[in-house]
This record gives structure tokens, C-alpha cells and sequence, in this order.
């Protein structure tokens, strides 16, 4: 009996010592990136590469002056590039330098005395665009030299007026998971030069605007997801 016990012993010693190496050699799942591309979960989107988007099809980027409201600018066309500074493991936030230019075309003014729009263009850029995949998936335009500034220069029954808005601080929006749209609804913008009504009814401009989808275009345009 004791013979029989002490075989017992051995054997799920052995078969132990053995099984062990195997268990400690398995690999552990890679973490997912907070930007991937191709697939929801696919391959992380490298640190420069070059992301792109424009409008998401069927809607307008609209700068009203109230919120939601029908009097404003309202364009057709719009695109941005950024190159991506970081893309860590999730939940985290990465990191994107917003490009010059953010184009802005397309557009007309239904502002009282205006009969066009000349241009439109986004100022002080490049500035830094965080995207998070926590709670609200929030995104973040955060000033580098200066606030976000949208300026634009409309024909009227009077003299040419060139209208100049300046946001107060951080231009705050937020997407989803996978391929859901980058959003900024209703963001404050306070007129710092130009006149009234051609630059508005209000002294505030809310911009609104989605961009979908997000391409990489360092990888042939794979589409950007938010893991």
C-alpha cells in the first residue's frame, strides 16, 4: 500500500511539473488600442499616421446663432487631416495634432443684409485633438497658440463684412464606438470682430458639425474605429 501511494505521489508530481511550463507559456491577448483600423478591434492606428474626414454624408456644418437655430452659416463641404501623436492601450486617450487647414466650403448665410458667403476658414491651427474611449467618449480641441478661431467675410446690401468668432476654451464633442461620428453640437463662439446682423442676430455663434468616417490614410484609407 504504501508502495501504491508513494507511485501515486510521483506520478502527479511528474504530470504536474510537466503541464506547468505549458500553462506559463501562453500567451496573454494583446491589449486593445483606443484607435484601430480596418475592423472594430483591428490593427492599432500607428503613431503618424495621417487621419482624414469630412462631413458625414447627408449633413451640414452649421454655425447658428442659437442653439440649433435656422439663421446662420450653414456649409455643405468640410475636411480635416491630424496626424496621430499617440494611440495607447484602452481605456485611455489618444492624441492628434489637428492639421492646417480645416477646410470649410459650400456655404451660404441666411443673416439678415447678407447676400454671400467669399470664404470661411478655421484659424490658429494645428491645434490638439484628444479622443477618449471612457464614459461619453469624449473629444477635445484644446488650443495650442491660441483660442479656435472661425472667421468668414460675406457680401451684403451694405459693404463687405468679414466676421471673426473666437471660442472660449476647449471645443468639446464626443463619438461612440466603432465607427460612430466625431461630433461637436451647439459649441460657443464669441464674435470678436465684425458687426451685426451681418455676422449674426447674436454676439455667440454654436457650431455644430459631424465628420464620418474617419480614414487613415497612411494605410490606404482604412476606416478609423473607437475600440
Amino acid at each position: 500500500m504504501r508502495r501504491i501511494s508513494f507511485l501515486v505521489a510521483a506520478l502527479t508530481a511528474a504530470f504536474a511539473a510537466a503541464v506547468a511550463p505549458a500553462v506559463a507559456a501562453t500567451p496573454t491577448a494583446a491589449a486593445l488600442p483606443v484607435l484601430s483600423q480596418t475592423v472594430p478591434g483591428g490593427p492599432p492606428v500607428n503613431p503618424g499616421d495621417l487621419l482624414t474626414s469630412s462631413l458625414t454624408p447627408g449633413t451640414t456644418l452649421n454655425f447658428t446663432t442659437a442653439p440649433g437655430g435656422p439663421v446662420g452659416l450653414f456649409c455643405k463641404q468640410s475636411s480635416w487631416r491630424g496626424q496621430v501623436l499617440s494611440n495607447p492601450p484602452a481605456p485611455g486617450t489618444a492624441v492628434i495634432n489637428l492639421l492646417n487647414p480645416v477646410t470649410v466650403a459650400g456655404c451660404f448665410d441666411n443673416s439678415p443684409t447678407v447676400t454671400g458667403v467669399t470664404s470661411v476658414t478655421v484659424g490658429n491651427l494645428p491645434a490638439t485633438m484628444t479622443v477618449s474611449d471612457t464614459s461619453g467618449y469624449p473629444i477635445q480641441i484644446l488650443p495650442s497658440t491660441g483660442p479656435l478661431v472661425i472667421a468668414y467675410t460675406v457680401t451684403t446690401t451694405g459693404p463687405t463684412v468679414t466676421c471673426v468668432f473666437q471660442a472660449g476654451g476647449p471645443v468639446n464633442g464626443n463619438t461612440g464606438p466603432g465607427g460612430a461620428p466625431w461630433k461637436f453640437v451647439n459649441q460657443p463662439f464669441k464674435l470678436a470682430s465684425g458687426s451685426l446682423p451681418a455676422c449674426g442676430t447674436s454676439p455667440t455663434a454654436f457650431l455644430t458639425v459631424q465628420y464620418s468616417p474617419v480614414l487613415d490614410a497612411s494605410t490606404g484609407g482604412a476606416t478609423v474605429y473607437v475600440n
